[in-house]
């Protein structure tokens, strides 16, 4: 089993939510990815997303959903943790530095967990304005997309 630590932006504009399309546009995902051993959580997040966006800062960042997930791939299963933040990028202009990434704005309401990873993600996201305006602590999250299990 190969173990994963990543880390990735919630980015709202205007009540839609900011999320990317997987490499073979079969999914998405939110802007971000996985942390290096040689760097904290915090740097890693803002490398991904200055490589993937060219947002040069992230600020005010808040911690709202910690996901714990197992997945197959072509490898074998992972079992990846991922920190989910808020971030404010300001105005910064979003736009994708990398060719395969394609981004769009979406409701959240909008989001199924049949399109997006992690599954169990999505159903917390399209309550993201509730969790906000609540200011509740961070969730813990479980993710298993295994063959088939929930």
């Amino acid at each position: 089993m190969l173990f994963r630590v990543a880390a990735r932006c919630i980015i709202l504009r205007d009540g839609k939510i900011l999320v990317q399309l997987s490499k073979k546009g079969d999914f998405y995902r939110l802007p971000g990815g996985r942390i290096r051993p040689d760097e904290t959580i915090v740097q890693g997040l803002q490398r991904e997303v200055h490589e993937e966006l060219g947002i040069e800062k992230i600020e005010n960042m808040r911690l709202i959903f910690i996901v714990d997930s197992f997945y197959k791939r072509r490898s074998g299963l992972v079992h990846e943790v991922g920190f989910y933040f808020l971030c404010d990028v300001g105005d910064a202009e979003i736009k994708p530095r990398e060719e395969h990434l394609r981004i769009e704005w979406i409701e959240p309401e909008q989001l199924d967990s049949k399109n997006f990873r992690p599954s169990a993600l999505a159903p917390h996201l399209r309550r993201i304005r509730e969790v906000l305006e609540n200011g509740l602590p961070a969730q813990y999250i479980i993710n298993v997309d295994v063959g088939g299990q929930d």
